[in-house]
């Protein structure tokens, strides 16, 4: 049986696990949703609705905003998934999804190492959700409605539109663009577990070899330290905070239990 220790390791040096926020695969339950898209295995675990719905919480929101919420998301989140499983695909490795938690998992199994494969599969996630949101701004643009970016954003969406007739259809909009375009760009910092941190491991390792792993674990703390300190210190966002004070709690712990005195990897190599 395996650790939490012992699974961050595998997690880290094992490819073919692409995920959003979390790390593991939660245990199949009676009443996960599962279904195909694209011929790609598709699981919803019931944690990913208790999950969606707790990050969507506001003082103020309404049950109908809450539902907008809770779809932006599981469609967000499903194509930013089906962008990783579709290019393990297109390299001939067959992937499945799992929306779970506060986030998703796209697995995969490749057959021999491949660093520029995995930094494309990883970008594809991101990517995905970038075309979708290009995709709403065409929608809006094409039924007449203004869209501009505001170059005055400071951590929040950098799109604005002439609005719609309709609160609800406003919302959705926000929604979609603010998942697809402010988290993916967040996804892409290099943070273990997000794709950037993923992305920043293979670049160490291709420029430092062996070393590359713990490079990225020291540059995973440090940005999640720095981020966390501008969410509390700027944004006062104290949930963003503690999410990557956790993000660098995690990659510190590991570092330590691997690459630290006495640590599992002191003698690592590939």
């Amino acid at each position: 049986m395996l650790t939490s220790r012992h699974f961050r390791l595998r997690y880290l040096l094992t490819p073919g696990v692409t995920d959003s926020v979390l790390l593991n695969e939660p245990p199949r339950s009676q009443y996960d949703l599962n279904f195909q898209v694209l011929g790609i295995p598709v699981r919803v675990h019931p944690m990913f609705w208790a999950g969606t719905l707790l990050l969507g919480l506001r003082g103020n929101s309404k049950p109908v905003d809450m539902l907008f919420w809770i779809g932006a998301c599981f469609l967000s989140i499903l194509v930013h998934e089906l962008g990783h499983a579709l290019a393990a695909n297109a390299y001939g490795w067959p992937p499945r999804i799992t929306l779970h938690g506060f986030g998703g998992l796209a697995t995969y199994q490749p057959t021999h190492r491949d660093r520029t494969a995995q930094i494309l599969i990883t970008l594809a996630g991101p990517g995905a959700g970038f075309l979708l949101a290009l995709v709403v701004m065409g929608i809006l643009v094409a039924s007449g409605h203004a869209v501009w970016f505001d170059r005055s954003f400071e951590f929040g969406l950098p799109v604005q539109w002439e609005l719609l007739d309709s609160r609800q259809a406003n919302i959705l909009v926000n929604d979609l663009l603010y998942i697809n375009i402010f988290w993916g760009l967040v996804n892409l910092l290099p943070i273990f577990p997000l794709d950037g941190g993923q992305i920043a491991r293979e670049l160490f390792e291709m420029a430092s070899g062996t070393d590359g792993l713990r490079q990225s674990l020291w540059l995973s703390v440090i940005a999640a330290a720095v981020i966390a300190v501008l969410a509390f210190t700027r944004l006062g966002d104290q949930f963003l905070a503690l999410f990557f004070g956790y993000l660098a709690y995690t990659s510190y712990t590991t570092l330590q239990a691997y690459f630290g005195p006495g640590g599992g990897l002191g003698g690592y190599r590939r």
